[in-house]
């Protein structure tokens, strides 16, 4: 008899800042201001001697923006040709001097998505902000801003949509139109009939009849929506959102996940819905929602994607009931299963390149860790955000590349 090698007891190599390429799409993984290996260095945090001389969220903000760029450049290209973002910031009252910092690294604005979490929510300790990063190839796929001259221009620092190649990247939508009142008149409740309407409802609506006029101008549908990301800043709104989301369509509804979230940056704001999608139209699109062949227990699975890219939402429920008082263990087992049964449906060639999961608490993040570097043989780029409010859902969002 011999003694077996220990199972790892840190997980903390899915911070290790990845590149990813995949069609002329170029994935990071999502940066803090920690660096591997040390945290969040003394240049991102506020001196002691120059206490006033500043801010915390601008330095850290300016150092993961800084790697960015680093991580870029080897690749041979910057933050020009950044065409998508998400940002989880702790607090959406740091949000303007945030902004601030974000318009010197971005003279022509990304499309951009911003939730708040929470305090103490983002799994780096001290961590005010996270941001998750799609870039593009511009000797491989043509980038190209997509404004709509139906909607009205943002008060924040983004483009509406970016086209790279045959795939269109919205910004995250609000049910705003940025006027005086903040939510769209169309999307708040009538004062006198408060009992006659849904906020929810009526938020929902509108913010997607946005997405879908950017859609419309940008040469897109539904039709050939890759994925739908909806953040709520209250996770009971989602039974009414699901029905309202299948209700909407004419057959079944594009792939889209729910996100709780902490607070929104337009006020009264209950919703924000990011989209990712390709052109109408598009060579090898694809679609396949569902379970498949071989469904693993508690999972929904659906596969979009085009050429050699596809992006997977994988919603998982924790089985804690299978394996009561061992969460590390239902969690690494949903995680381990939705991966392998990802790659089996994308084909035989697929392997996972990036991996954003959301985690209902930070604990998550080393049985999470703990089944992606298990059956994974080859790196991969890894952001994890919070989903705030959920205790017994997990979703993934995996893009796989293909040889085909």
């Amino acid at each position: 008899m011999s003694l077996q090698a220990t199972d790892p007891s840190s997980v903390e190599n899915i911070l290790d800042e990845q590149v990813a390429v995949s069609d002329g799409l170029v994935f990071l993984s999502g940066l803090t201001a920690a660096d591997p290996g040390t945290g969040i260095p003394a240049e991102a945090t506020m001196s002691t001697e120059f206490p006033y001389y500043g801010s915390e969220i601008q330095k850290q903000t300016t150092h993961l923006l800084e790697k960015a760029a680093r991580l870029l450049g080897t690749r041979g290209i910057g933050l020009q040709d950044v065409v998508k973002t998400q940002v989880f910031i702790a607090d959406c009252r740091l949000f303007d001097a945030f902004d601030q910092v974000w318009k010197r690294f971005f003279p022509v604005p990304p499309p951009r998505s911003t939730v708040g979490v929470g305090a103490d929510r983002l799994p780096v300790p001290g961590a005010l902000v996270s941001v998750d990063i799609i870039a593009a190839l511009p000797d491989v796929v043509e980038v190209r801003p997509l404004d709509s001259p139906r909607l009205p221009k943002p008060l924040a620092n983004y483009t509406a949509c970016v086209g790279a190649g045959d795939w269109l990247f919205l910004a995250g939508q609000l049910p705003t139109d940025f006027g005086a009142t903040g939510l769209a008149p169309n999307a708040q409740v009538s004062s006198h009939f408060p009992h006659h309407v849904s906020p929810i409802i009526a938020q929902a609506n509108y913010t997607i009849g946005i997405c879908n006029t950017l859609l419309e101008d940008a040469g897109g549908d539904w039709d050939h929506v890759v994925r739908v990301q909806v953040f709520l800043k209250d996770l009971d709104d989602a039974p009414v959102f699901e029905r309202l989301w299948q209700e909407r369509f004419d057959g079944t509804p594009p792939p889209c996940t729910i996100i709780g979230v902490d607070e929104l940056l337009t006020g009264g704001a209950l919703i924000e819905i990011d989209v990712i999608a390709v052109r109408s139209g598009t060579p090898q699109y694809r679609r396949t929602i569902g379970n498949g062949s071989a469904p693993v227990v508690g999972e929904r699975l659906s596969l979009s994607g085009a050429a050699k890219t596809t992006f997977v939402l994988a919603d998982l429920d924790i089985d804690v009931v299978e394996h009561p008082g061992d969460r590390r263990h239902a969690v690494e087992t949903a995680v381990r299963e939705a991966l392998a049964h990802a790659a089996a449906q994308a084909g035989p060639s697929a392997r996972a390149i990036k991996v954003h999961a959301f985690l209902p608490n930070n604990e998550d993040v080393f049985p999470f860790g703990r089944a992606l570097l298990d059956s994974q043989t080859q790196p991969v780029a890894v952001t994890t955000s919070p989903n705030i409010g959920a205790s017994a859902h997990l979703a993934l969002e995996i893009v796989l590349q293909t040889d085909s």
